[in-house]
């Protein structure tokens, strides 16, 4: 995001690539490129590892742009009272932009973070038994597709609403403080 964002035109033009091709392509066939396209070249990477990446790399995208927008949502009038008060670009981002950014991209990396806690059951397709391909072995042996894919569906959900969103909640709180709340005339 930070790239995105940056004076260098070669970072910005890389980072726009980076991040088109990322969110422009689905998880899915970006796993399988890594997963059965890469040996074809005699990359061999083990499931977990592209799993890892391929989910990565692919909310990496989408990150970077929430990092961009709350860049850019940064009132302009403290960009300005920065550079008049001298500090370098890095200052800059790091004491006076970033704080301010922070609290806006929160809300949707919690967002980000239920998507990828989603995003992670397609590496059931590359070999790796998770949550849903377990549910699914249980079933097979069972017959009962209902009650395990019912506790699958309710065991994301939980894990979503009791971990993920309170987490969040909390650091939204946690870098708010010592913040003023502008006034709604």
């Amino acid at each position: 995001g930070l790239t995105r964002v940056s004076p260098r035109r070669q970072l910005r033009w890389f980072s726009i690539a980076y991040i088109e091709f990322f969110r422009g392509t689905s998880m899915l066939v970006q796993l399988y490129w890594w997963f059965f396209v890469l040996p074809i070249f005699g990359i061999f990477l083990s499931p977990w590892t592209v799993g890892i990446l391929g989910i990565g790399m692919n909310a990496s995208g989408y990150a970077a742009e929430y990092v961009r927008a709350a860049i850019q949502a940064v009132d302009r009038g403290q960009y300005e009272a920065s550079t008049a008060l001298n500090f370098s670009r890095l200052t800059m981002m790091r004491r006076i932009i970033l704080p301010q950014a922070m609290r806006a991209m929160l809300p949707t990396w919690g967002n980000m973070l239920i998507d990828v806690l989603k995003g992670s059951s397609l590496v059931f397709f590359i070999t790796i038994t998770e949550f849903t391909s377990a549910a699914k072995q249980a079933a097979d042996a069972t017959g009962d597709y209902m009650l395990f894919f019912a506790v699958a569906l309710f065991g994301y959900y939980i894990i979503a609403r009791a971990l993920i969103t309170p987490f969040v909640r909390w650091l939204e709180r946690r870098v708010s403080r010592g913040f003023v709340r502008e006034q709604v005339a």
